[in-house]
């Protein structure tokens, strides 16, 4: 038993280290995407333009342009929060107890930034197919609805980090039980 939870605190700090690898990337790639959006502000919407397959408006405005810096910055942070919590979560298991009461509530809370950052991304093309319209003429605005096996795997990441929170808030209690009878 000894040597299995050992095992898990192993495989926990290995967690944690890959996860702050990750945020590390994702945080130079949201510098980058910073730095060129302040370099060229008409990238940012082209870059969304082209990966969301949307028309193009003539000429994109600094509002326009500001606005889907915004959003992008939104959900980068949800991203963020998400990997930091659950980074949280796995340094608790791999410091701590294994089935602690804290470890549990920083997986289910990681499992909720996940869920919302889930939600974002299913928002994100309306929201940004309405911001790139703002600049078309009254005529041809348009609202682009998409939902695909990311956004699906996601709300499924989501759900199963949830009910892994709220499985070590259990076997926490019955660990604490445990421990009383002994």
């Amino acid at each position: 038993m000894k040597a299995a939870r050992e095992r898990a605190r192993l495989l926990s700090r290995r967690m944690e280290m890959l996860i702050s690898a990750l945020m590390g990337v994702v945080a130079l790639f949201i510098v980058y995407g910073l730095w060129l959006a302040w370099s060229n502000p008409s990238w940012i919407g082209n870059f969304v333009i082209e990966r969301l397959a949307l028309p193009k408006p003539a000429q994109l405005s600094a509002s326009t342009a500001l606005l889907l810096a915004t959003a992008f910055l939104a959900q980068a942070g949800l991203l963020i929060w998400a990997l930091q919590t659950l980074r949280r979560a796995f340094r608790e298991i791999a410091l701590h107890d294994i089935v602690g009461a804290e470890s549990a509530r920083l997986m289910r809370l990681s499992g909720i930034a996940f869920l919302a950052n889930a939600i974002a991304m299913i928002l994100a093309p309306p929201l940004v197919s309405l911001i790139v319209s703002l600049d078309m003429p009254v005529g041809q605005r348009f609202l682009a609805i998409s939902f695909g096996t990311h956004e699906l795997l996601a709300v499924i990441l989501s759900g199963i980090l949830i009910v892994f929170g709220h499985l070590l808030s259990v076997a926490s209690e019955i660990d604490d039980d445990n421990k009383r009878f002994i």
